[in-house]
């Protein structure tokens, strides 16, 4: 008879820890007591989420055997398993805080004016087909100057942002200052600098031009 009432307590155990329940419970934080809001509360192993609410409240269906997991950004991730809790749970979660190595951070100042738009019309040339169609007009002495102008101006137009840039004063006394370097080496390296990097004469963004310029300060070797 005892054995008999024995086995019935165990299947009426075994029932009632695969049985699901509605848990409950608060999220707050460990060192202030404050109401976490948006914590991830999920069973561990099944998939089954959801997320505090505004007042750290939260509500989900799981088994007494299973384990909730409690995660937040900057938060400890923290596991409760439910087998010895109640059906409402206070949760504690401490902050996660990373101590860095110290570092130095450096900045580089960058163009300190406003770039002029210095924009020039070129003079209208014969086109191509001007050419075909009035092959000896095309071939004047004024048709050929006036194609030669045309490629100055549309160069110094593409080139202009590059150029105030680099004729600044203010640019000369920046780089002069943070590289502790005198106006003979400055336009030394300035001279390497047209030399090496052509592609950023071309550059709109006086910002851009600034940091290349300064890369390549950085790397020269005076």
């Amino acid at each position: 008879m005892l054995t008999r009432l024995f086995f019935v307590c165990f299947l009426l155990s075994v029932g009632s820890i695969h049985a699901q329940k509605l848990y409950s419970g608060i999220v707050v934080d460990s060192a202030q007591l404050i109401d976490l809001r948006d914590v991830h509360v999920a069973v561990k192993g099944k998939g089954k989420i959801t997320s505090s609410n505004s007042t750290g409240g939260f509500l989900i269906y799981a088994q007494p055997i299973d384990t909730l997991v409690f995660s937040s950004v900057g938060y400890i991730t923290t596991e409760v398993p439910l087998l010895f809790e109640e059906e409402s749970i206070f949760v504690l979660l401490r902050e996660d805080r990373i101590l860095l190595s110290e570092i130095t951070i450096k900045s580089t100042r960058l163009y300190p004016n406003e770039i002029v738009d210095k924009t020039k019309t070129a003079p209208r040339k014969m086109s191509g087909l001007d050419g075909f169609i009035s092959p000896m007009d095309y071939f004047l002495k004024s048709e050929r100057e006036k194609r030669k102008l045309f490629r100055v101006v549309e160069e110094n137009n593409r080139t202009q942002t590059f150029r105030q840039v680099i004729t600044d004063p203010d640019v000369k006394a920046i780089f002069m200052s943070d590289y502790e370097i005198n106006e003979d080496v400055y336009y030394q390296i300035i001279e390497k600098f047209n030399i090496q990097r052509g592609a950023v004469h071309y550059f709109r963004d006086p910002d851009a031009i600034m940091e290349s310029l300064h890369d390549f300060f950085s790397k020269y070797e005076y």
